[in-house]
């Protein structure tokens, strides 16, 4: 039951009865790690319930104040406690946003502020989830995959085999074609990276320190993300990749030459070459590709911010390494992250270099929906 359905007597029943588990528990000398989990978690809701009782009691103080207001002749419209305290710590709403940033630079709370990122879990605010979304599908090649936000572990069908819709005459049965349809599950993989600063963190502003993290943390995902989906071994760790792990993938040894580029394209089945696009390290496009083009016969065409060669888009990733993946991402991988990303701070961890350590956390995992989307092209020697 939450705390605000429960009366002040029940609030500080409660209460008592969490603080007689406290000291019971400090008694005692076999305490495990999920003991003291869980006195944490009692720690925290007796902190929840201090504050609820002190919003309750600041609400009647407000209320007594309308009442006084109004007898006086005074029925200027005032503000309730209950009113702001909506208003202010709700997950998407900005003071709940500068109380969260305030806390990862180590800044000084009360008591208040304190409490409503404990009743929030503190979560991280659901404008700056949006922001990091946004800018994870500027990465040209997160941009092509299948990107999905669905909590928890997702099943995704892939088809295995089927067949094509048939001509049949008038008042003629149609004969049932034998499709198969399986599927792929999305799990739940754990993705963490930690950066860590010496800078004064305290002494940036809130809008500067959240576009720094921001930039930060998506630097570091996406570079984990791409590097899963290109080689993801698809372990019970790891996202499975195009190159590492795709069944039914066609793969080709070539020669880097137009003709030989041509072999490749001509390998992907049609269907796939709406939304098919290059993907290959800058030293292959530019050492090797680039040579052999030339903007003047349509090969090759670059305006300074997209690249496309044979009229499909380049995508510049070093993941490939010495290989070109010529494929449909968007129809054939799918990439899901199963929880919102947590964003934590820890100052201990270099107390000596005053250094601060922030790290992003989150399930997801990634697969090939349709490994016949893909075309894996090794150079020849």
């Amino acid at each position: 039951m939450k705390l605000t359905e429960l009366n002040a007597e029940q609030l500080e029943a409660r209460k008592a009865e969490l603080m007689g588990e406290l000291s019971d528990a400090e008694k005692r000398e076999d305490l495990t790690a999920e003991d003291l989990e869980s006195l944490e978690g009692r720690k925290a809701e007796i902190t929840a319930i201090d504050y609820e009782l002190d919003a309750r009691r600041k609400a009647a103080e407000e209320a007594e104040e309308i009442r006084r207001k109004v007898a006086e002749g005074n029925d200027t419209p005032i503000k309730t406690f209950e009113e702001e305290r909506k208003m202010s710590y709700e997950v998407n709403t900005p003071e709940y946003r500068d109380i969260w940033l305030r806390n990862l630079q180590g800044k000084e709370l009360n008591t208040e502020e304190r409490a409503a990122l404990t009743q929030a879990a503190a979560v991280i605010p659901a404008e700056m989830q949006n922001k990091i979304w946004e800018k994870l599908r500027e990465n040209p090649l997160i941009a092509e995959v299948d990107l999905m936000h669905i909590p928890g572990y997702v099943t995704l069908p892939r088809e295995n085999t089927t067949n094509d819709a048939s001509w049949v005459a008038m008042s003629t049965a149609s004969t049932d074609s034998a499709d198969v349809v399986n599927s792929i599950t999305l799990g739940a993989k754990k993705l963490i990276k930690t950066i860590e600063i010496e800078a004064d963190i305290k002494a940036m502003s809130i809008p500067a320190f959240e576009d720094w993290l921001i930039g930060k943390l998506v630097e570091k995902m996406e570079t984990a993300i791409c590097a899963a989906i290109i080689n993801g071994a698809g372990s019970a760790t790891v996202p499975q990749g195009v190159m590492a792990n795709a069944a039914g993938a066609t793969a080709k040894t070539v020669a880097f030459t137009i003709a030989g580029l041509g072999e490749v394209m001509g390998a992907l089945p049609s269907a796939y070459h709406r939304n098919a696009v290059w993907v290959m390290s800058a030293a292959t496009f530019y050492g090797t590709i680039l040579p052999l083009a030339a903007d003047n016969n349509g090969i090759l065409v670059m305006n300074g911010i997209e690249q496309r060669l044979l009229g499909h888009k380049v995508v510049l990733d070093e993941n490939p390494a010495a290989k070109i993946i010529f494929g449909d991402f968007h129809n054939g991988y799918a990439f899901n992250f199963g929880s919102d990303i947590r964003v934590d701070s820890d100052g201990s961890v270099e107390f000596r270099k005053g250094s601060t350590v922030y790290r992003s956390m989150a399930l997801a995992d990634g697969a090939v929906v349709q490994g016949e989307a893909f075309v894996v092209a090794t150079k020849t020697a």
